[in-house]
């Protein structure tokens, strides 16, 4: 029905009379009646609207709630990855800490290496003070062999097994000389091993650096930017720190490998071992022998 209304239908209605009123009346009755239709469709609409705006009030609540819950999921990510961080940081210290521990014991062994040397020295010394004592003997057994000659033949076999006992003592004594000699490379050898063992303190704190260095990189590529890109810089510098030092400690070592591996060359070599066997042996020889 169309509600439009024409010039006519637009008079007042206490102008009408009679059937005109009647029918005016009832028009308008008919208008209301649709117009109260249009009402309810509008306020069923608006019930439908209010009822999605609660939908996703809920559904916007849960995605709040969600993104609750990843937050604390990577602050305990986070947690965990300061944790284990530290964990490896105090590895590494401890291997650093051991690999000190294990240069200041090969320089200790050095030590007793050199001690050991002396005492071979003092040793030799009183194995010659010994031959001398020996040679003394001997004169004097010659001496009482020659004046008591004619007693027996016993005294006579006994002499001989004296000078017997002395070439044996001298044998003994070059033995001492030509060991002398072995000590001493030894100990040449004691110090280019010492030398080695700190090269390989600097070269373990180098591989620490470089762990460091890889730590740092792997925390920024992973998680990117953030607060916690300062811990993984201060864990980089710690490991361009840890490169330095040991680049610079591991020149110096080498340099003075490098001056100590000619002469250790020079000496270790089979002429010169031989010779130094020869000379404590020439020093150590006897007239009578």
């Amino acid at each position: 029905m169309d509600l439009t209304m024409t010039e006519d239908e637009t008079q007042n209605i206490s102008t009408l009379a009679g059937e005109d009123l009647i029918k005016a009346m009832e028009e308008w009755a008919e208008r209301r009646e649709y117009l109260a239709e249009d009402r309810t469709k509008l306020a069923q609409f608006r019930t439908k609207l209010a009822e999605e705006r609660t939908a996703l009030a809920h559904r916007r609540t849960q995605l709040a709630e969600n993104r609750t819950k990843l937050a604390s999921g990577r602050t305990e990510l986070a947690e965990t990855r300061t944790e284990l961080a530290e964990k490896r940081t105090g590895l590494a210290g401890d291997r650093t800490r051991l690999a000190e521990k294990r240069t200041e014991l090969a320089e200790g062994r050095t030590e007793l290496a050199n001690r050991r040397t002396k005492l071979s020295d003092k040793r030799t010394e009183l194995a010659e003070k010994r031959t001398e004592l020996a040679e003394k003997r001997t004169n004097l057994a010659e001496g009482r062999n020659v004046l008591a000659r004619s007693r027996t033949d016993w005294a006579q076999s006994r002499t001989e097994w004296a000078e017997m006992r002395n070439k044996l003592a001298e044998v003994r004594t070059r033995m001492s000389g030509g060991r002398t000699g072995l000590a001493q490379a030894r100990t040449n050898l004691s110090q280019y091993r010492t030398i080695l063992a700190k090269q390989r303190t600097e070269l373990s704190y180098l591989r620490t650096g470089l762990t460091f260095i890889a730590i740092g990189t792997i925390f920024t590529r992973m998680f990117g930017l953030g607060y916690w890109s300062i811990i993984d810089a201060i864990i980089t510098l710690t490991g361009l720190a840890s490169i330095a030092m040991a680049v610079k400690l591991f020149i110096k070592s080498y340099r003075v490998e490098r001056k100590l591996l000619p002469q250790l060359e020079k000496e270790m070599a089979p002429e010169a071992v031989e010779k130094r066997l020869e000379e404590a042996i020439q020093s150590h020889r006897f007239s009578n022998f």
